[in-house]
């Protein structure tokens, strides 16, 4: 629900004057999608490195900083020095003295994340916090994602699981993955891949981690997204790759990072699954044009007109 009178006073046209703080890279993406960059009070370091965020909000750049320890644990402290109304965080993250954080008026809004559903649903949380110009933001943002699962499952529906594309995807290092239940594992399905680490984890509720390159030779995986750039390169021209099906085939891929990486609990996940939809049946998608979708993407949701050489950076980062 929207925060209380008393804790944000409502501006012009719906916006609300609230002084918001996140420590959270992806949710910096989001809360300036739903309109409320100028709001930020603190953000994250990594969402200060991110070109397209900086480009398309330079206000960020003199936002402070609001660092975690070891512990991925912060101090009450430097979130109440920023006279900060509103504090977004993953349901992970660990509050120092959060009754301090209460007594200084900081309502604290704890997120859950590493799922599809939870990225959605910390959207339209997050709008409801913000104020009524965000919420209608999220019934938009809401209204695209459904269009996008419609169409791939339209496009897809009579395609057995037999003869989806099987693939691998590499996060942080060329042999990190992750499996059932995650957020990664949810966009590969959505899309309509056949993530072939989904077993290698068992049952542990942290379904990510190292894998051996034995285990991804052994699957043969048909096609391979790699999180960076630096990861794609490594694995299309290491010899130990040189025997899996995707890096004889060239269908090696470097994610898309827009605000933040596509992959990675950002809003951009509509567009994360469409991507990869038309990566992995062109033939099925030839009618959808990926540039367009992006363009659009951005200046209906984050009102920022791409050129060009931005669209195609997006798509093909290094």
């Amino acid at each position: 629900m929207l925060l209380p009178a008393a804790v944000a006073a409502a501006e012009p046209a719906g916006h609300t004057a609230i002084r918001v703080a996140t420590p959270w890279p992806a949710q910096t993406a989001t809360i300036a999608m739903l309109g409320y960059s100028q709001n930020l009070v603190g953000t994250s370091v990594v969402a200060k490195r991110i070109p397209l965020l900086l480009q398309s909000y330079p206000e960020l750049a003199r936002v402070p900083i609001i660092s975690a320890n070891n512990g991925h644990e912060i101090s009450a402290e430097q979130v109440i020095a920023l006279n900060a109304q509103l504090l977004i965080v993953p349901e992970s993250m660990r509050l120092a003295q959060p009754e301090a954080l209460t007594a200084a008026g900081i309502y604290t809004l704890m997120l859950k994340s590493n799922s599809m559903a939870a990225l959605r649903e910390r959207v339209t949380r997050t709008a409801q916090a913000l104020g009524p110009d965000a919420v209608a933001v999220d019934a938009r943002y809401q209204q695209y994602f459904d269009r996008n699962v419609a169409l791939i499952r339209e496009r897809l529906k009579d395609l057995p699981p037999s003869e989806r594309v099987s693939l691998y995807h590499s996060m942080g290092s060329p042999l990190t993955s992750s499996g059932r239940p995650s957020l990664n594992q949810d966009w590969m399905d959505l899309a309509g891949a056949r993530n072939v680490a989904e077993p290698w984890f068992g049952q542990r509720k942290n379904s990510n981690g190292e894998v051996s390159l034995e285990q991804v030779v052994a699957a043969n995986p048909q096609v391979i997204v790699a999180m960076n750039h630096r990861d794609a390169e490594e694995i299309l021209h290491s010899p130990a790759w040189q025997g899996v099906a995707a890096v004889q085939q060239h269908r090696v891929y470097t994610n898309p990072q827009g605000m933040f990486w596509w992959c990675r609990e950002t809003s951009e996940a509509a567009l994360q699954i469409l991507w990869l939809a038309k990566t992995l049946y062109p033939a099925r998608f030839s009618d959808i044009d990926i540039y367009k979708e992006v363009f659009d993407f951005y200046h209906d949701f984050f009102d920022t007109s791409l050129t060009p050489d931005q669209v195609t950076a997006i798509l093909n980062p290094v």
